[in-house]
């Protein structure tokens, strides 16, 4: 899409200010939004798309900034179609889900622009890339009950769906290329096999259990997708968490894959979380092997083999 063309979907001219493009924007998505209008044609749903997508060629170009722009006018970075690498191998296809603002700011909702096997990355808004993965999982279940003919209850459906969920978000996050751009990466062994560095926190409920610091701690298990750490005694303290959501995402699955070495030590810095207690580690992780990206064929034996259980399941 080009200059030009995102101008004339908002109506704008190409002179137009930033404030008048954020603006019209606004105006336009309110007006479209299905929440806003009861009247609203079901052709809508394109139009707001063009208009995400010209209102993000103009933003990425900074507003008509010619050092961006290329000789025909023509934006380099917007694309009509999503830009990210596809895993070809994944469980079925998710949205890709944009969120837009009203006139005064507020958010407005969130809008599919794009639909595929794409992988995340991080230009494309964490919350909704899990959205995203949410529905996508909702959806199998749903397809389940309706070929079934019946209503699940919600205690069957509260047991199944959070692993449907994590599986599903693994197909479409590349823990090895996430990590080298999350994480500090240092320099490479003589093997070639990368060291990264990352903030984490050890979060108990016995704050007694706390280690001192500078003390080295072990991954003891994991269980629930959750890695729980050890002392040098043995002793079990608490698990492994992250400051950043994301990084949940990517670190537990290597474990999960056996692919890492680790190195824990706590920090000096003793946080406080609500209902828990956190102390502060240095974590470094390092990559022992290469590894397949997201294991497609394990992940969907284990999907197929979740959605098993959840259509025979007789426990109503």
């Amino acid at each position: 899409m080009t200059r030009k063309e995102a101008c004339k979907i908002l109506g704008i001219t190409q002179n137009a200010e930033e404030t008048e493009i954020k603006k019209r924007y606004r105006q336009l998505v309110r007006r479209l939004h299905p929440d806003a209008q009861a009247d609203v044609s079901r052709n809508s749903s394109h139009e707001i798309q063009q208009i995400i997508l010209a209102y993000q060629v103009l933003k990425e170009e900074k507003f008509f900034s010619t050092e961006n722009a290329s000789p025909d006018g023509s934006s380099r970075k917007a694309s009509v179609s999503w830009d990210a690498p596809l895993n070809v191998h994944a469980y079925r296809e998710r949205e890709i889900l944009h969120s837009a603002e009203d006139s005064y700011g507020r958010p407005a909702g969130n809008f599919c622009i794009a639909r595929g096997k794409y992988f995340w990355k991080t230009e494309e808004d964490f919350p909704l890339f899990l959205l995203s993965v949410y529905r996508c999982s909702k959806d199998l279940l749903d397809e389940i009950d309706v070929s079934l003919k019946r209503s699940a209850p919600a205690f069957l459906r509260q047991k199944i769906h959070p692993e449907l969920c994590y599986l599903m978000a693994q197909q479409f996050i590349d823990g090895t290329a996430l990590l080298k751009e999350l994480a500090k990466e240092e320099p490479a062994d003589s093997a070639g096999f990368g060291t990264f560095y990352l903030p984490a926190m050890l979060e108990s409920r016995d704050p007694s259990l706390f280690p001192k610091p500078g003390e080295l701690l072990f991954p003891a298990r994991i269980h629930q997708h959750r890695l729980y750490l050890k002392d040098a005694a043995g002793k079990e303290l608490g698990y492994l968490s992250f400051p950043d959501d994301r990084l949940y995402y990517v670190v537990i699955p290597l474990f999960e894959q056996k692919s890492v070495l680790v190195k824990i030590q706590t920090s000096q810095e003793k946080k406080k979380n609500t209902g828990a207690a956190c102390r502060s580690l240095h974590l470094w992780i390092r990559l022992t092997e290469e590894i397949p990206v997201t294991m497609p064929e394990s992940l969907n034996l284990q999907i197929e083999k979740l959605l098993g259980e959840y259509a025979k399941s007789s426990s109503f």
